[in-house]
């Protein structure tokens, strides 16, 4: 997604402010296009995720950044000088759209030269976005356990090792058996959605709706209700 407009670098840009906040790469590509002016459902087909996904990568970007709202965001400082860039960069691009379809003027060398440059600008963003989609496109499918891995013993009983699982099959394990999901979004190596291990388990008084639901790059867990013959809370990390 950044190789889309010329983005300035350092502490104080915009890329330094997602990176020193801790956004994942999936979280930075979806606070880039709020930037860009795209809604979810036109940023989604270019992330290779539903709109609804692209969605909670702004969500969890937002938190992480210290705003709650897009209009929030867009008034940080470093959010604001690149949109004004952008919006520059549309401009510039308008006037020469105008410029080619007037009719052919006699031309100096200095107008020539800045349409040459445009036209070769143009190229490369179009050869740097297909090159992107092409990669995410090829970039192989990630492989979950398909079952669980035995029991952990408890003192609410035993419960399913869904470590290694996707999260949505080991929230179903989990379920099955009696007991309440809940998950702990990790940066990891492992492909995303993997289920990392099996952390906290405690009673239903502690439980957290908040936290029966979570979204991937490809993929996501529906919540779950709170209320229910539940046995115990069971919290599991996973790798986003």
């Amino acid at each position: 997604m950044s190789d889309h407009h010329p983005i300035p670098h350092g502490p104080s840009s915009f890329e330094g402010m997602l990176q020193s906040a801790g956004l994942s790469e999936r979280e930075a590509d979806a606070a880039r296009t709020v930037v860009m002016g795209l809604t979810a459902a036109e940023a989604a087909p270019l992330m290779g995720v539903g709109a609804s996904t692209v969605g909670s990568y702004r969500q969890r970007a937002y938190q992480k950044l210290g705003v709650t709202t897009r209009a929030e965001f867009l008034r940080m400082p470093s959010c604001a000088l690149w949109h004004k860039a952008l919006a520059q960069e549309d401009a510039d691009d308008d006037e020469a759209a105008k410029m080619a379809s007037e009719p052919e003027a006699p031309a100096n060398a200095q107008t020539s030269h800045l349409r040459l440059f445009l036209k070769c600008l143009l190229v490369s963003v179009i050869i740097v976005s297909a090159f992107v989609l092409l990669s995410l496109a090829q970039r192989p499918q990630p492989s979950y356990v398909g079952s669980p891995n035995g029991f952990i013993s408890s003192d609410y009983g035993d419960i399913p090792d869904v470590t290694g699982m996707r999260a949505d099959a080991a929230a179903s394990a989990l379920a099955s058996a009696g007991y309440y999901p809940e998950f702990l979004p990790r940066a990891s190596s492992e492909p995303p959605g993997t289920t990392l291990r099996v952390g906290e388990i405690g009673g239903m008084r502690d439980a957290d709706e908040k936290r029966s639901a979570i979204a991937w790059e490809g993929g996501s867990a529906s919540g779950y209700n709170v209320s229910g013959d539940w046995k115990a809370y069971v919290l599991i990390d996973v790798a986003v």
